[in-house]
């Protein structure tokens, strides 16, 4: 019987060399620059489905508004008298008034939102007195009214007012949602084709020093786009118009994710405004030029007129 026995191996193990290192590190580095954007823009797509899915639920909450006052929209705010149509009083902003039907005021947070600005809703202490449903609730502000259609600041829209409610953008997502002049105020955070304060603006007029407050590319940031500088918003001048994705609500109750550009798609011929001031294209930021209320309201602070 002869006994087998294991000889060392006389071959020594052969190692990496350094180029063959560098050649595994530069693969590594090559697929890494590759699949971090798809990552990114993975997480980012997720963000905005979860954000489309608040100004969903938002969307159905307008809708269920309106059905239970005789389908008056939400104002942007609410003045200091009690609101005929709404019975609504001030310290409540569309907010407030959304969010009986709502019961979540993370709904009115996006994901997207780097700034995640906050507000304390107050009560309203001068008479008529009202309890603001967000009293003492700490609100996100990642959304804005357009009060565009709004016949002045204090006078709610009738859906019967709209010739297309479906294309009637009613909430967008924004830049900072309260004002500049009323840091804590729960009422201001609107924007508008027509605003005459610094309350909030769809675009810029040549000269305007305020700023655009739509955040028009929150999903899909257009290259170069600074939100507390760029003032070219309208088509026929902003870059990448078509590139910009964010957010919509319209009034008829539902919500979509569209481009910049494609919000300003003519909905009718041009018309001029009341105060004879501009003659200018219904899109969906605005579909009323005329009114009853004041001559801030009959002007159009885009001027906007669709090739």
């Amino acid at each position: 019987m002869y006994l087998m026995t294991c000889q060392p191996s006389n071959k020594s193990r052969r190692a990496f060399t350094l180029i063959e290192l560098l050649v595994v590190i530069a693969i590594i580095a090559i697929l890494a620059a590759i699949l971090f954007p798809v990552f990114a823009q993975a997480r980012e797509k997720a963000r905005q489905i979860a954000c489309l899915s608040n100004t969903k639920q938002m969307a159905q909450a307008v809708a269920m508004f309106a059905q239970d006052h005789d389908e008056f929209l939400p104002k942007a705010s609410f003045n200091d008298v009690i609101d005929g149509p709404t019975g609504m009083t001030s310290n409540t902003g569309w907010d407030g008034a959304i969010y009986p039907y709502l019961k979540n005021v993370a709904v009115f947070g996006c994901a997207s939102d780097t700034v995640g600005r906050t507000y304390t809703g107050t009560s309203n202490t001068t008479p008529p007195t009202g309890r603001n449903p967000l009293t003492g609730l700490v609100v996100p502000t990642s959304y804005r009214f357009n009060s565009s259609n709004q016949l002045g600041a204090f006078n709610p829209t009738n859906l019967s007012m709209l010739d297309r409610p479906a294309d009637a953008i009613l909430i967008t997502e924004s830049t900072p949602g309260v004002a500049v002049s009323n840091p804590n105020g729960d009422n201001y955070n609107q924007l508008s084709t027509w605003e005459g304060d610094n309350r909030g603006f769809v675009c810029n007029a040549p000269g305007n020093v305020f700023t655009n407050n739509a955040a028009f590319d929150r999903h899909s940031p257009v290259p170069g786009r600074n939100s507390n500088t760029w003032t070219k918003t309208t088509p026929e001048n902003l870059p990448g118009s078509n590139q910009g994705i964010s957010n919509y609500v319209f009034a008829d109750g539902h919500a979509k994710a569209m481009a910049w550009g494609a919000t300003w798609q003519r909905l009718g011929p041009d018309v001029q405004t009341q105060d004879g001031s501009k003659m200018v294209t219904p899109t969906m930021w605005r579909q009323l030029f005329s009114g009853s209320a004041g001559a801030a309201f009959y002007a159009d602070r885009c001027g906007y007129r669709a090739p």
